[in-house]
């Protein structure tokens, strides 16, 4: 399980090019807004006009508001074409088992929930932790806490990432904390790391993964490494960094 050297991870505001940018980027989808608006108003006018008598036609052409009838958009059932009420009897039917079949597998989905919420529960028993998913996927979040430290797992497209809180709020879940908050990337890897011996993805085996990140950061950060009066070793017997790179597994929060 690869460790990484401690690095803290602190909010950078963008800088001025990068919000000149999300500006412009902004202010092209408003002018693309307008533009589609603009090019519906013929149509519009004319759903306007055949409908009660306004005082202000024009007026009402340029409102937003939901009082006004407005012409079939062609981003919902392509205008029209393909609404409940241009199908058959039939047709209808079809779309409704179809729905019911979804619900059967958001239902097996809640039943993998359970299954895979009672897998790390049982794991955190053994290894004495507090964990729990609070994203099931896309990405895969763990959160906890191990030997008083918060922590959290994250996977996503493959890669995985161990970050824990800082020494002045060891307890503050850094998964939850706000954008500005400090905290501490202490691992990293592929997500096959928790594949068991039929190669299935194991929660259990997630938050061992985590539980070890965290356990070994914590040590090289505390370790004394070696007695002064020895120099027999390249590695620290106590916690296994290379001595002359001893001080890079601590981090600044220390």
């Amino acid at each position: 399980m690869p460790l990484t050297r401690p690095i803290e991870r602190r909010y950078v505001p963008p800088s001025a090019e990068d919000q000149a940018r999300h500006a412009a980027d902004a202010q092209a989808e408003r002018e693309k807004f307008h533009a589609e608006r603009e090019a519906l108003k013929p149509a519009r006018r004319a759903t306007l006009a055949a409908g009660p008598l306004l005082r202000d036609l024009d007026a009402a052409v340029d409102c937003s508001c939901a009082c006004h009838p407005t012409p079939p958009s062609p981003n919902s059932h392509d205008g029209g074409a393909t609404c409940p009420c241009q199908q058959t009897r039939e047709e209808r039917i079809a779309l409704r088992q179809a729905l019911f079949d979804d619900l059967g597998d958001w239902e097996a989905e809640r039943e993998w929930e359970e299954r895979v919420n009672a897998e790390l529960q049982a794991e955190a028993a053994v290894l004495g932790v507090s964990a729990q998913i609070v994203v099931p996927a896309a990405p895969m979040v763990i959160t906890g806490v191990c030997d008083g430290r918060a922590f959290y797992l994250r996977e996503r497209h493959g890669s995985w990432g161990v970050t824990i809180a800082t020494d002045d709020e060891p307890l503050t879940d850094p998964w939850a904390s706000p954008l500005e908050a400090p905290s501490i990337d202490i691992a990293s890897g592929d997500a096959t790391d928790f594949h068991d011996d039929a190669g299935r993805s194991s929660r259990g085996l997630a938050l061992r993964v985590a539980v070890t990140a965290v356990r070994d950061a914590l040590l090289r950060n505390g370790c004394a490494h070696e007695l002064p009066e020895s120099n027999t070793h390249r590695f620290c017997r106590f916690c296994g960094v290379l001595l002359a790179e001893a001080d890079s597994w601590r981090w600044s929060t220390c």
